[in-house]
């Protein structure tokens, strides 16, 4: 116990927020990134990284292993939080149409609000499909069809959707959606590029609906 004279405690600085280690991983991950954002996927160094966040080659590689390892997970990161927030607004939806339209809107607004990250998806996807994590990205794959063949499926079986193969749905309701927000995030808007995706937000919902709808 202290002492009457002990002086007060004090925190211990580690303690504090504002001194509090940063997220080495995290910060590795943001810097590919803004690496990606300026350059490409191909922009993705580890001496790029390296300059962006400081980080040391032993920290880069004890984290991702390599550069490829750092794209990889990028693009996992990014894919996950896309699912997530487009499976929020199908959960949120209240009714058979208002999901479908969910599932395109909550895309196409992620996509405008997020426009480098869904760049880097569309550019990183081939060079992790032909990379060691084949298998992770044929798995995460396989489960965001697989919810949306599942929400699908009763309503097919009711007859509110047309008949047609469940795993056919998904498809045809964001395969629009996605070539559009793919075509606008590869040109450039002062030459000339597409219209933002938000202009057709109701075009391609209700598209989406007609496509499926009994």
């Amino acid at each position: 116990m202290a002492s009457r004279n002990s002086p007060p405690p004090t925190s211990s600085p580690t303690s504090s927020p504002a001194e509090a280690p940063t997220d080495r991983r995290q910060d590795i991950l943001n810097a590919a990134l803004a690496c990606a954002a300026e350059g490409g996927v191909d922009a993705v160094t580890i001496d790029g990284v390296r300059a962006r966040c400081g980080a040391s080659v032993g920290s880069i590689y004890h984290h991702f292993g390599n550069r490829d390892g750092i794209v990889a997970a990028l693009f996992f990161e990014i894919y996950h939080d896309q699912s997530r927030s487009v499976q929020a607004q199908l959960d949120a939806a209240q009714g058979l149409e208002a999901g479908v339209q969910a599932l395109v809107t909550g895309y196409l607004d992620w996509v405008v609000a997020q426009p480098e990250r869904a760049r880097f998806l569309f550019q990183a996807r081939g060079a992790v499909a032909a990379g060691p994590r084949t298998p992770d990205l044929a798995e995460a794959a396989r489960r965001r069809n697989q919810a949306l063949v599942a929400w699908f499926e009763p309503h097919r079986r009711s007859g509110a959707l047309r008949d047609l193969p469940c795993e056919l749905m998904p498809s045809l309701v964001m395969g629009p959606v996605q070539s559009y927000c793919r075509a606008w995030l590869s040109g450039n808007a002062a030459q000339g590029g597409l219209p933002s995706p938000t202009t057709y937000r109701t075009e391609l919902a209700e598209a989406a609906w007609r496509s499926v709808r009994a």
